[in-house]
């Protein structure tokens, strides 16, 4: 993924992104995103500051089948801190506008001044992220960009002994209490919450932050978590750290329409 460890295949899920991204030096890194418009992939902020390209792959749960444009504008939010992870929300815009499908369409966001999720519910994140922990490590430090076969990076949300998965991974975590949440990460409520998985230990890692945490809201999938904070080890039980996409709602709306 954006990698969930201990995850299983994942099915159909036409909202979510891999997102390559890169610097001027074009040293690169991948996280995952969400669609929310024909033009607009929702993502972590420290996905987008300090990088120049984005390669975003939608379409597919295979690896290798994932249909790709190329972007060169994003936007982060302005207050975002990359020390503590302060409003790491943004998005990316793409160069021409997306045709829907039945593989390919966008996530709903929350209605505003609903501040979900709640405590005790249960999401869903889907990625192409790490789902081992032992062998190579994406190639020999060399990470898989769809359209430049082997792209050379510096690793930095990559971990030695972790794999790439060909198929996108599901994992299912539930939201833990505010105050466990603030005793893992220095965080500001309610801006962030956390989830996980105390049952099948499905876990977001490295190459998984900027996927989107996905809850079924009035029956309808809604996007409401950003992945955005995690422990060092990949398939560790600690909880995921998530932005909270309703506190950013209006942001979103000024700035994309959607």
């Amino acid at each position: 993924m954006p990698v969930v460890v201990n995850g299983l295949n994942a099915a159909n899920t036409p909202y979510n992104a891999y997102v390559l991204y890169l610097n001027s030096a074009n040293s690169g890194f991948f996280g995952g995103g969400s669609l929310i418009s024909d033009r607009h992939v929702l993502t972590a902020a420290q996905n987008i500051a300090g990088f120049v390209r984005w390669e975003v792959g939608l379409g597919s749960t295979v690896f290798g089948q994932l249909n790709i444009q190329i972007s060169s504008q994003a936007v982060a939010h302005p207050s975002f801190n990359m020390a503590n992870r302060a409003n790491d929300i943004g998005f990316i815009v793409l160069p021409q506008p997306i045709v829907f499908t039945a593989l390919i369409s966008p996530i709903q966001l929350p209605i505003q001044g609903r501040n979900l999720p709640y405590e005790n519910e249960e999401g869903m994140i889907v990625g192409f992220g790490f789902n081992t922990v032992g062998g190579k490590s994406c190639d020999g430090y060399k990470c898989i960009s769809p359209i430049q076969n082997y792209l050379t990076i510096t690793v930095s949300h990559t971990t030695p002994g972790q794999v790439r998965s060909d198929f996108l991974k599901v994992g299912y975590q539930r939201v833990i209490s505010d105050s466990r949440c603030v005793g893992i990460y220095q965080i500001t409520l309610p801006n962030h919450f956390c989830a996980e998985d105390s049952v099948m230990r499905s876990n977001v890692c490295n190459g998984d932050l900027g996927a989107g945490f996905v809850v079924s809201d009035r029956r309808i999938d809604t996007l409401v978590g950003v992945a955005s904070l995690i422990t060092a080890s990949c398939d560790s039980t600690s909880p995921t750290g998530y932005t909270r996409v309703s506190q950013y709602r209006q942001w979103i709306r000024d700035n994309t329409g959607v």
